[in-house]
């Protein structure tokens, strides 16, 4: 990452700027893949400005984002396993979200904040990673596997009425 982007914690007052870094990026990747109703409902659920400013304020989870000339392109979220996988360590962590704005992809900031998670889960001593992609995501599957990443798990995962595939994958060991 070169130039003027910046990785860095969002502020607390950056919620609502982050909740519509959340909405449009997932738009942009699985938008046409949802009813109006369905998709709105789940982004309100998900990304709201609210729901972001827990989140931002919750000490179990850690977000970076990418900025680019004042302008948020790409966030990462980590926290404590919420998938559900099949017994975890326990001191398990998770990759919640990562997204970049389609725009800015191939620009190598997918990897950077995977670089940053792999250190952040490092320095927190999580001997198991997780995340979910979903199943008909060719890129985002094989960028996680390059990380080590393995499939070993599935579940349906539900944007109202709509039910999609997710896999459950799992990278063991950085300590």
């Amino acid at each position: 990452m070169t130039g003027e982007f910046q990785l860095r914690a969002p502020k607390a007052e950056e919620a609502s700027k982050l909740a519509s870094l959340g909405r449009d990026t997932f738009i942009e990747t699985f938008g046409p893949l949802y009813r109006k109703e369905d998709l709105d409902h789940f982004l309100e659920g998900a990304y709201s400005d609210t729901v972001i400013a827990k989140e931002i304020a919750d000490p179990k989870l850690a977000h970076r984002i990418i900025e680019f000339k004042n302008e948020f392109i790409a966030f990462i979220k980590v926290g404590p396993i919420h998938v559900p996988a099949k017994s975890p360590s326990p001191d398990a962590a998770e990759i919640w979200q990562l997204y970049v704005r389609q725009s800015f992809l191939g620009e190598g900031l997918g990897g950077c904040l995977m670089n940053w998670a792999m250190n952040y889960f490092k320095s927190i001593e999580a001997s198991e990673i997780y995340l979910s992609v979903f199943s008909e995501n060719p890129k985002a599957v094989h960028f996680y596997e390059k990380y080590g990443f393995k499939k070993i798990d599935e579940y349906d995962f539900r944007v109202g009425s709509q039910i999609d595939l997710e896999w459950i994958m799992c990278k063991s060991s950085l300590i």
